[in-house]
């Protein structure tokens, strides 16, 4: 289920008009969810008393299609959920010590290029069963999403979905079905009208130069590549910074673990989602070194055997969410967010967000590319 429609659960609006939604997923896919066209974390308190979550957890430009956190609600000390013996495992180790070791591998990153390239790839499960009859059955929507920022801010966003049954019982019931390749479900009320569809592989493919040309850092804090080359190369600084932006957007009863959670995805938004230069993406990692509930899970390995450490961010007692995941069932806990980071390349390999004491995460993106490249922006391949 893609962000706008779990919103819409939540919120218990009447759909958009088609054109709407299609806008609207352009700026959360731009932003890079996934760059930065929007802070990966939007005020998990609102001023106005309504709490949600308009990016994805998963790292920005990587926000397509995967479930999102909709509803944080602050509790008194004490009151939270505990991680127990669900989500990601914890292992003994220093998170400190990837996480610096990190900090000095991003000051030698190099930095000629005429574009900041992100590359990242994203699965989740399509809400509504498709097929006819007896044959129905459940796909899983793949996308790979590329960005690429000049020095000016122009950016052009490209994606690639398709989808493929689930399981084999769901492979069983689609090949039963026909086997479609296209599922269309309506059109846009774009001049000229556009079909909503679905594709089996190679699917569809899409680039799009996206009009604004400065980066959200924070949310409210809105900046040029210039100015991202002024941020603060001082982790203490730099933490300062963010912390006034955060706390610039939260409502004043944020407490302590939900006013983390935001500083600490801001942070992570400095590593993958905006050209921040080198100094700066050090700090941004020997300030994360600095935070509470940040923690090693050891070495590990993402989903296409790349071999990393896994850091772990979790909100202590200070809050608890609610998401409405791709399956479509409602479920509450603890937040908790896992990294894998190469510490030899300073690289973010993958983003996972946890809730409760689910062992399965609710989001899961892997960043496939990172860093500065002359590479023309082009409609992303198959990987």
């Amino acid at each position: 289920m893609d962000e706008i429609s779990m919103t819409r659960r939540l919120l218990d609006e009447a759909p958009p008009e088609p054109h709407v939604e299609a806008e609207g997923r352009e700026r959360l896919l731009a932003t890079a969810a996934h760059g930065g066209r929007r802070s990966r974390v939007e005020r998990l308190i609102p001023r106005t008393g309504r709490v949600g979550l308009r990016r994805s957890l998963a790292l920005g430009l990587t926000g397509a299609l995967v479930a999102t956190v909709l509803a944080v609600t602050t509790l008194a000390p004490g009151v939270g959920t505990s991680p127990g013996d669900g989500g990601p495992p914890v292992a003994p180790g220093s998170a400190q010590d990837v996480l610096l070791a990190a900090a000095v591998s991003a000051e030698s990153e190099p930095t000629s290029g005429a574009y900041w390239h992100v590359s990242s790839s994203s699965t989740t499960t399509w809400p509504r069963e498709l097929g006819r009859g007896d044959n129905r059955y459940t796909v899983e929507v793949h996308s790979v999403t590329e960005l690429w920022t000049k020095r000016n801010g122009q950016t052009w966003w490209g994606e690639r979905r398709w989808v493929t049954p689930k399981t084999p019982e769901d492979e069983a019931a689609w090949r039963r079905d026909g086997s479609p390749s296209k599922w269309c479900m309506g059109n846009t009320d774009t001049e000229p009208p556009q079909p909503i569809c679905l594709h089996t592989a190679p699917g569809s493919a899409s680039l799009t130069r996206v009009g604004v040309d400065s980066f959200i850092v924070a949310e409210g804090r809105e900046l040029t590549f210039a100015q991202l080359q002024e941020l603060p190369d001082d982790p203490e600084a730099l933490q300062g910074w963010v912390v006034d932006a955060v706390e610039d957007d939260l409502d004043p009863s944020a407490s302590a673990g939900v006013i983390d959670l935001n500083v600490a995805e801001v942070l992570v938004n400095l590593l993958v989602d905006v050209p921040a230069p080198p100094g700066v993406r050090a700090a941004a990692f020997r300030a994360l070194a600095e935070m509470p509930n940040v923690r090693s899970t050891g070495p590990t390995k993402d989903e296409l055997g790349r071999s990393g450490v896994g850091i772990l961010i979790d909100v202590g007692d200070g809050a608890t969410v609610h998401v409405v995941p791709g399956g479509g069932s409602h479920r509450g806990g603890t937040l908790t967010r896992k990294l894998i980071i190469d510490p030899d390349t300073s690289h973010v390999l993958a983003s996972q967000a946890y809730v409760g004491e689910d062992s399965e995460p609710v989001s899961n993106a892997l960043i496939l590319e990172i860093g500065w490249t002359d590479e023309e922006p082009h409609e992303p391949a198959l990987p």
